[in-house]
């Protein structure tokens, strides 16, 4: 049920914004709203509001066989070496964890998730609303 109402709650934000043309990431394709800028590395997106004031990236990729705890970790080692601070790990609920890092006094937070044989890693930096975040998300399609 706790799933259902979530699904409606992220069909209404998604047809409330206004999105631009379908973009491909590779492995996914999302709808960015207009004025936003979306660019790729890899396996991952990175997704900028039009003022530049916020950001989040979405990386989908196999996990390897990998634990989502060790999956964690390893992602938060990696972050170790670019942000100041880094948080201990989350739980999120649903299986899915969290953590929070900091650079120059800018805060991010990063969810990751496991299904399967595949994971998915966002991490949303400065001013972006997670409502916006879930809207967009709302509209992914894995390929």
């Amino acid at each position: 049920m706790k799933r259902l109402a979530v699904a409606a709650v992220l069909a209404v934000l998604s047809a409330a914004m206004a999105f631009g043309a379908v973009q491909d990431f590779g492995k996914f394709t999302l709808d960015v709203p207009e004025g936003w800028t979306a660019s790729s590395e890899g396996s991952m997106a990175l997704i900028s509001k039009p003022d530049n004031t916020g950001n989040f990236s979405v990386t989908i990729d196999d996990s390897e066989g990998a634990s989502i705890k060790d999956l964690a970790e390893a992602f938060r080692q990696e972050f170790t070496k670019s942000f100041e601070k880094v948080g201990p790990v989350e739980d999120a609920g649903d299986g899915d964890v969290e953590w929070a890092m900091q650079l120059n006094g800018v805060e991010s937070h990063a969810m990751l998730s496991v299904d399967g044989s595949q994971f998915m890693l966002i991490v949303a930096t400065g001013d972006v609303d997670p409502e916006q975040i879930g809207g967009i998300l709302a509209t992914l399609k894995l390929k």
